[in-house]
């Protein structure tokens, strides 16, 4: 009975070893760095490759929009370097104090530890390659691989932040069709203290102001959503050809739960 016992035991977790392979198998290694000040001189200064580094917030859509275009390089370039530093983790004051940092997200284009160029905000992945001087060989030009279609359709992943300051939930939703992203909806919720609750409409008021989507009032603070058909999306032009796999270890990478 006990030798009975102990085979359905091992038969239980070789099912859920290769139950666990499975729900993984569609993660993706994308190459992408994570740098804190304990890594920033060796992985960045100290870098045998040409660098982009990428100063992004969970808070901030348009980094958001950027992770498929960094996939896409890191993917497509082996002899460049994708790193990125969240300005919301700890562990980063030296860089903070090193590199000017005013906008998200901001590219750092690096050679050889001297930063050869800088851009912010949304760019398109030739824009980035320009900047660092870099010119794809016809053979790099091309697909590495075939992408496979996606098995799963749906992606949804969040985080806490902040947001000027202030406590937020940000979530975003993907739809995948067979090899490209469908449809991306970003909610943030943003958390007001009672101490700033007189603040709370001309908050609101600023933010519509801006057209970067609908923002309405909770009894928390206020909601802010940034849809597929919103004029903020359409102008920021989002790449869509990333998989499953890789949107979520990107995301993952940037802090994000994902289910």
């Amino acid at each position: 009975m006990k030798n009975f016992v102990s085979i359905i035991c091992c038969i239980l977790l070789i099912a859920n070893i290769s139950y666990s392979k499975s729900q993984n198998s569609e993660i993706e290694d994308i190459k992408i760095v994570k740098i804190n000040d304990s890594n920033f001189e060796k992985e960045v200064l100290n870098s045998d490759k040409p660098v982009i580094l990428e100063i992004s917030s969970t808070s901030c859509p348009p980094c958001l929009v950027m992770i498929p275009t960094l996939i896409s390089i890191a993917k497509n370039y082996s002899d460049i370097k994708i790193a990125t530093v969240g300005i919301d983790e700890p562990g980063i004051e030296k860089i903070k104090n090193t590199l000017p940092i005013q906008a998200f997200p901001t590219f750092y284009l690096i050679k050889n530890g001297t930063i050869v160029n800088r851009l912010i905000g949304v760019v398109k992945e030739a824009e980035l390659l320009n900047a660092l001087g870099y010119t794809p060989s016809p053979k790099e030009k091309q697909e590495v691989a075939k992408k496979k279609p996606n098995k799963k359709k749906n992606l949804t992943c969040s985080v806490n932040g902040q947001f000027n300051g202030l406590k937020n939930l940000v979530t975003i939703s993907f739809i995948f069709s067979e090899f490209e992203i469908k449809n991306v909806d970003i909610v943030t919720d943003v958390f007001v203290p009672q101490e700033l609750e007189k603040h709370k409409a001309e908050m609101i008021t600023r933010i519509k102001s801006s057209g970067k989507g609908e923002v309405t009032e909770t009894k928390t603070g206020f909601k802010m959503h940034i849809d597929n058909d919103c004029r903020f999306m359409k102008a920021m032009d989002m790449k869509r050809t990333s998989t499953y796999g890789e949107m979520r270890a990107g995301l993952e990478l940037q802090g994000f739960t994902c289910k």
